[in-house]
C-alpha cells in the first residue's frame, strides 16, 4: 500500500489535490509552482491528479497517425511519451521528464468541473477590493505589483502570473517569481544575495531567441532539460515571500476591478473601456498562449482523441469569465516602451483614479 512516504501532496485551495510520486523529475519545477500548496497527506479518494513516473499497463488502443495511442480514458503522447489516464474521477499524468508543462490543461478542467478557472493574470487586494492585472508575458504585471505595494497602503498579494478565480473570487496562487535581468531595479536585495549569474539585459532577447531554438532538442532529454533549467542565464526563480519580504500576503479577495494591461506602438498612454466580450476572448487567447507549447499541444491532443470535448471546455472558461466580469470595472491600459518602475507608477495612478483611492 502507497502511503505519504511515497508522494508528495498539493492542496489547491481545497479546488483541485495533487500528488507528486517522490523522486519525480518534476519535484523541482513543482515545488516552485505549488510549494505554497503543499501539505502532509491526502487521502488516495481525495486526489484529482496523480503525477508518477510509470503509467498502469494498457491492453488495448487506437492509433493516431503515429502521433497519440489512446482509447475512451486514456491517451499516451508519443512525442513526449507522456500517458494521460482517467481513474475513475481523478487522473493520471505519467511519463519521466518534468510534467509541469503538461499538467495546466488539467488543472483547468479540473478547476472548470468546479466553476473556476485560472487565467493569466497577475492580481492583488486593495482594501479588501480584488484587482486582476492581466497582460503578456513581460509588459510589466510584476513592476505594477511592487509599486503597488509600496505606493497603496492596505494591498496585499494574491498572484504575480496565474491567477485562480470564480466568478465571484480571486484565489491566490503565491508561485516563485521569475526575475529577469531588467527586474534588477525592482529586487535589488536579490541580486546581492544570489551568486546565480544573469545575462545583461541587453543580450536577454537574443538567449531567449537561442533558447527557444534549442529548447525542442533538449526536451527529447529529459535529464538535460532539468540541467539547463537550473542553469539558464535569462532568469532566476524564487519564492513569493522571498522576492516580496515586506508584502502582505492574502488567500482570496473578492473581485472588484479588472484593469488588462498592454504595450503598443504610441507615445501616450490611453485608458478605455473593454467591453465583457472582448475581456473573454483575450483572456482564453492569452492563457492558451502563456502556457506553452507542450499544454497547447496536450490540449490539441486531448481534444482529437475525445479525452475532452475542446468547444465545451473553451465555452465553460468563457462563462466563468463572463460572470468574473460582469458588473465590475475592466479597463485597457495601452501604454508606450518605457522601464519598469514608470509602467508600475502609471498603473498605480490609474487604480487610484478608477478605484477612487486617496
Amino acid at each position: 500500500m502507497e502511503t505519504e512516504k511515497h508522494w508528495l501532496y498539493y492542496n489547491i485551495h481545497d479546488l483541485v489535490r495533487i500528488r507528486l510520486q517522490k523522486g519525480h523529475m518534476s519535484k523541482r519545477s513543482f515545488e516552485l509552482f505549488f510549494g505554497p500548496f503543499r501539505t502532509n497527506f491526502l487521502k488516495e479518494e481525495e486526489i484529482d491528479i496523480s503525477v508518477q513516473k510509470y503509467a498502469p499497463e494498457i491492453s488495448e488502443y487506437s492509433d493516431a497517425g503515429g502521433s497519440y495511442y489512446f482509447g475512451d480514458n486514456h491517451l499516451y503522447f508519443k512525442k513526449y511519451k507522456t500517458h494521460l489516464l482517467k481513474k475513475n474521477d481523478s487522473w493520471i499524468l505519467a511519463g519521466q521528464r518534468d510534467l509541469l508543462l503538461f499538467i495546466h490543461p488539467v488543472l483547468q478542467m479540473l478547476f472548470l468541473r468546479k466553476k473556476h478557472c485560472m487565467i493569466h493574470s497577475a492580481s492583488v487586494a486593495i482594501n479588501g477590493r480584488g484587482v486582476l492585472l492581466p497582460a503578456w508575458g513581460g509588459t510589466g504585471k510584476t513592476s505594477a505589483i511592487i509599486c503597488i505595494s509600496k505606493e497603496i497602503s492596505d494591498s496585499s498579494f494574491l498572484s504575480d502570473d496565474f491567477s485562480f478565480i470564480s466568478p465571484d473570487l480571486i484565489y491566490s496562487n503565491p508561485k516563485a517569481f521569475s526575475i529577469y535581468p531588467y527586474h534588477r531595479s525592482l529586487f535589488g536585495h536579490l541580486f546581492k544575495s544570489r551568486h546565480k549569474v544573469l545575462i545583461p539585459s541587453c543580450f536577454s532577447n537574443i538567449s531567449e531567441k537561442v533558447r527557444n531554438i534549442i529548447r525542442p532538442a533538449i526536451m527529447m532529454f529529459p535529464r538535460l532539460e532539468n540541467i539547463a533549467k537550473r542553469v539558464t542565464p535569462e532568469h532566476m526563480q524564487v519564492p513569493a515571500r522571498e522576492a516580496l519580504p515586506d508584502f502582505e500576503f492574502s488567500d482570496k479577495a473578492k473581485i472588484d476591478t479588472i484593469l488588462f494591461i498592454e504595450r503598443y506602438s504610441g507615445d501616450k498612454t490611453v485608458l478605455e473601456d473593454i467591453s465583457v466580450d472582448q475581456a473573454r476572448q483575450r483572456l482564453i487567447g492569452n492563457w492558451l498562449y502563456e502556457i506553452g507549447k507542450c499544454s497547447q499541444e496536450m490540449i490539441v491532443a486531448m481534444g482529437g482523441t475525445g479525452i475532452i470535448d475542446l468547444s465545451e471546455y473553451f465555452s465553460q472558461m468563457g462563462a466563468v469569465i463572463d460572470l468574473a466580469c460582469r458588473n465590475r470595472t475592466v479597463k485597457l491600459i495601452r501604454l508606450p516602451k518605457m522601464p519598469p518602475q514608470e509602467t508600475g507608477r502609471i498603473v498605480v495612478t490609474t487604480l487610484k483614479e478608477i478605484m477612487r483611492i486617496d
